[in-house]
């Protein structure tokens, strides 16, 4: 009897670990500049309690340095950050505050900018497509970029930058999005991901029929695979 209740906690073990394999020694890094205790916990508790292991940038730690040397080598790549579509080109906002005397060549050259998430809200720097190709080659290999701001899809360069330089695909929305509403869309991305097992086209359409178009903006979450 002993014999027989051994083999079946064995058998029940392995089965256990079979069914958490997808996701053993995944890694996930989260850049944040919107600084929000809700989202960081939500996002590595799911994320941590299904195998990956996470790093976490937040607010000023979001310099225009990190940004040159984002961390190769990742599953996933979460970008919780403010973004806009100016004239035909994507920036993606850093959390370092704008000085004009700082990084003379990168502001001659037009690889970053200063820019304002709100009328309110003081001068920050932000990032074109070009710099995240410039300093950051093939930095994305067989990554999964979410990018959680405002028209990361309005138009594909910004897309474009992230699969040349190896990402499997790029999520975000093709408009304007409010916090709550992007925070709400990306938890069920990835909670589809980590505990419903989905592929992330899947997890996108999940997302898509339970959170819907932004209440606000009605911008929607589309993605762009490279060549298609």
């Amino acid at each position: 009897m002993k014999h027989k209740k051994l083999v079946v906690f064995l058998l029940i073990s392995v089965l256990f670990i079979l069914s958490q394999s997808d996701h053993l020694g995944k890694s996930a890094v989260i850049i944040d500049t919107i600084n929000n205790e809700g989202f960081k916990t939500q996002s590595t508790n799911l994320l941590s309690s299904n195998g990956y292991s996470v790093e976490y940038y937040l607010g000023e730690e979001v310099t225009i340095d990190l940004l040159k040397s984002i961390p190769a080598g990742y599953d996933l790549y979460v970008f919780r950050v403010h973004s806009t579509c100016i004239n035909n080109r994507t920036w993606v906002f850093s959390g370092e505050k704008y000085q004009a005397n700082s990084y003379p060549i990168l502001q001659i050259t037009e690889l970053i900018h200063k820019a304002k998430p709100s009328l309110e809200s003081d001068y920050l720097f932000a990032v074109s497509p070009e710099f995240i190709q410039e300093y950051n080659k093939n930095g994305f290999k067989d990554g999964v970029v979410l990018m959680m701001g405002c028209e990361g899809l309005c138009i594909s360069d910004l897309a474009e930058a992230f699969c040349e330089e190896g990402a499997i695909i790029y999520v975000s929305w093709d408009g304007n999005v409010c916090l709550k509403h992007t925070d709400q869309a990306f938890l069920s991305i990835l909670e589809s991901i980590c505990t419903r097992k989905t592929t992330i086209i899947k997890a996108i359409d999940y997302a898509q029929a339970q959170i819907g178009r932004d209440p606000v903006y009605h911008s929607s979450l589309n993605y762009y695979l490279l060549g298609h």
